[in-house]
């Protein structure tokens, strides 16, 4: 209630000021009238190297952020997922979010201001220094303030859902120099999170036979309380050949309640009592500094630096209590975190580009456990990485091999690893005029084994079960190959078909065994078996009546295969349908989102998993200053099952059920106010604070 109550009054003091306030024109693309003949504007186009996409005065007057902006503009090419705000390909690559050239952070893409959006460009495997080799990125050219800038306040709130968020932001630029400064406040107090846990342990025993224990806690009552907090400066340089960048975070994250209590039931029965309680409370504080430094060395050379430095300093509490077992597990931990990378790249002759991509990571953990686990581990890790690239841009064909590697020298408790690994990825588009593009990559990369899963000290989970990670794990490589067609027609119709091909050879996996400490079961961990997917599919988007309609469909067909010690194969269909009707300055939009049982490549608890099908419908207004919105979420559904898991082994089986608001029904609420003073003309770009980083404690 205090986070709304702060929200409502920084957008009453917001109202207060935009009665001073100078209004700007909508950067919007028109039409001329000539004699009774309109000439329409190309919205959409492509060729061998970026596909650009210029939004509409809907999308861009009822957007509330640059993710929601995106959903609206219904890119053929990505997937947006409006209840997680995910933006991926459809073969389920991330997606990197720029705006301006520079990465965003969450909270920066909550604070873009739609308005000032010029155009949207889709890249894969782009060749500025600035896009650090990213795979698959979207970039959003802001409409720039010679001087003046912004100032946005928003507020959100979920209705039977326990959450909420409020965000102050501001920009202003003079001359040569832009400053952003922004806070926020994230707040989760919910009572329905937790699962239920059916475990099953087979115990060999001496005359040969096999014991099987059946172990269940059935949730009873739950509480998660969190507040999150963060704040972020940045100062930016900008000339015609120059772009210094410094920005400072800093996040604190409180959980005082992660609680669960239930029943406990044995059978057949091996302790007393039937009541179990598990506790968790935490603090975390996260300051960092990241720099990104270009420069335009001209001959044709570009350079790009981005140095950081992060703290992170976390402290939990565990407790678990049955009637005959207590365990308690306290941890704190202290982590540094190094990092450079830097591009160089030489264009020849317009069409030919060779670059140099070198990263080095350092980084140092201290985790101090106590309670029935006394141990104090620490973790020295330095990896590093580089690329050698060169590119071919002539329309209509753009080309790319790039040939690396990744390497990295680990030193867990006085234990040395060492590990190196080629990497190879060739990108070719082919554009034979604006309307049609054809894409086909291929990787061979690695997925690099976490600290937490390589910790060597065994720590008590349940009553009948340890867990232990694996210093000599190997890191997970992989290989992927994606086609993908583009067809943009005119401006009211787009299409992408696409299929791809991916393998994890050799995962990490859990391992359980009889093993324990006093005969009970241990989970360790070892590589083993491969994860194979293939998937087939297509998106149709179109907009009708004048552009008022927009009509979105991805049906997709996954086929997937595990091997090893958890051997399966799910066959599946997904679905995503979405539509959005513009009246005025009113909008309603309804989004659906088909789920089926899928494979899990990485998890130490499940190997396969079911999730719930996900439904909303969203009515919304706006005037360009205000933007106003309700959203009804899986509102016809009582059930707070979010999905199940299940794992199967031969000494031990794990059935879940994951109780969750997400999946509930709720209603969100957002209102926002933005107000822009000074005059625009020539930069701009927006910062917020970072997500929390990785932690070495064990899970």
């Amino acid at each position: 209630m205090n986070n709304m109550k702060t929200t409502l009054s920084l957008i009453i003091t917001a109202t207060a000021v935009s009665i001073a306030s100078a209004q700007e024109p909508t950067d919007t693309v028109k039409t001329k009238d000539l004699k009774e003949v309109v000439v329409e504007a190309q919205m959409q186009k492509t060729s061998s190297n970026v596909t650009t996409y210029y939004p509409d005065k809907n999308s861009k007057r009822t957007a509330q952020n640059a993710i929601d902006l995106l959903d609206r503009m219904a890119i053929p090419q990505i997937n947006v997922n409006p209840a997680d705000g995910s933006v991926a390909t459809p073969s389920g690559d991330a997606v990197a979010i720029y705006i301006d050239m520079e990465q965003a952070t969450q909270e920066e893409k909550d604070a873009l201001r739609p308005e000032n959006v010029k155009k949207v460009e889709y890249f894969v495997y782009p060749t500025d220094p600035r896009f650090n080799h990213e795979r698959y990125v979207i970039n959003i050219t802001l409409q720039h303030y010679d001087y003046g800038g912004y100032a946005k306040f928003s507020g959100t709130g979920n209705i039977m859902a326990g959450s909420g968020s409020g965000l102050a932001y501001a920009k202003t630029a003079y001359k040569r120099m832009t400053y952003d400064i922004s806070v926020n406040d994230k707040y989760t107090d919910r009572h329905h999170t937790g699962s239920d846990q059916t475990q099953i342990f087979r115990f060999p025993m001496a005359d040969g036979s096999v014991k099987e224990i059946t172990r269940s806690n059935l949730l009873d009552d739950s509480r998660f309380q969190n507040n999150k907090f963060g704040a972020s400066f940045r100062a930016k340089y900008i000339s015609e050949k120059t772009v210094i960048s410094n920005s400072f975070f800093l996040t604190a994250l409180n959980t005082p309640h992660q609680d669960n209590n239930g029943r406990l039931i044995f059978s057949p029965e091996v302790a007393t009592g039937n009541s179990y309680s598990n506790s968790l409370n935490s603090t975390y504080i996260y300051p960092r500094w990241r720099g990104n430094y270009y420069f335009d060395l001209g001959n044709g050379f570009q350079l790009n630096a981005i140095p950081s430095f992060f703290y992170e300093h976390t402290k939990s509490n565990r407790k678990y209590s049955s009637e005959e077992t207590d365990i308690v597990t306290d941890a704190t931990e202290d982590a540094l975190t190094g990092q450079l990378q830097i591009q160089l790249n030489k264009t020849f002759h317009k069409n030919h580009t060779v670059d140099f991509n070198l990263l080095g990571i350092y980084y140092y953990d201290k985790v101090k456990y106590s309670g029935n686990t006394v141990a104090s581990p620490e973790f020295n890790q330095f990896a590093y990485g580089g690329f050698f690239a060169y590119t071919f841009t002539k329309d209509p064909i753009f080309a790319q091999l790039a040939v690396g590697f990744a390497g990295e020298s680990n030193k867990i408790s006085g234990v040395r690893t060492n590990s190196f690994i080629p990497i190879v990825q060739l990108s070719t588009q082919y554009a034979p005029n604006s309307k049609n593009q054809f894409s086909f990559s291929a990787q061979y990369n690695v997925n690099p084994v976490t600290a937490a899963d390589k910790t060597p000290d065994m720590i008590q989970e349940n009553e009948l079960l340890y867990k232990t990670g694996n210093l000599h794990l190997r890191n997970t490589h992989w290989s992927k190959v994606t086609l993908d067609y583009t067809y943009l027609p005119n401006n009211r119709i787009s299409l992408s078909a696409f299929t791809g091909w991916s393998r994890y050879f050799n995962r990490v996996v859990p391992v359980f065994s009889p093993e324990g400490p006093n005969g009970m079961m241990l989970r360790s961990l070892e590589n083993d078996g491969d994860y194979q997917d293939f998937h087939i599919g297509a998106t149709l988007s179109a907009k009708l009546l004048n552009r008022s309609l927009v009509l979105r469909a991805t049906p997709q067909m996954w086929f997937e295969r595990t091997t090893g010690l958890y051997s399966d194969k799910a066959n599946y269909l997904s679905l995503n349908l979405s539509a959005t009707y513009y009246l005025g300055n009113i909008y309603v939009s309804a989004y659906y989102s088909l789920a089926n049982r899928g494979l899990i490549q990485y998890s130490l608890d499940a190997t396969s998993y079911t999730p719930k099908s996900h439904y909303q419908l969203k009515i919304g207004w706006s005037n360009g200053a205000w933007n106003i919105s309700a959203n009804a979420v899986n509102i016809f559904r009582r059930s707070w099952i979010n999905s199940t898991y299940s794992l199967q082994s031969k000494w031990f089986d794990q059935y879940s059920t994951e109780y969750s608001a997400n999946s509930h029904q709720f209603i969100n609420i957002t209102a926002s106010y933005t107000f822009g003073f000074g005059k625009k003309i020539r930069r701009g770009d927006e910062v917020q604070t970072m997500d929390t980083g990785n932690s070495a404690i064990m899970k």
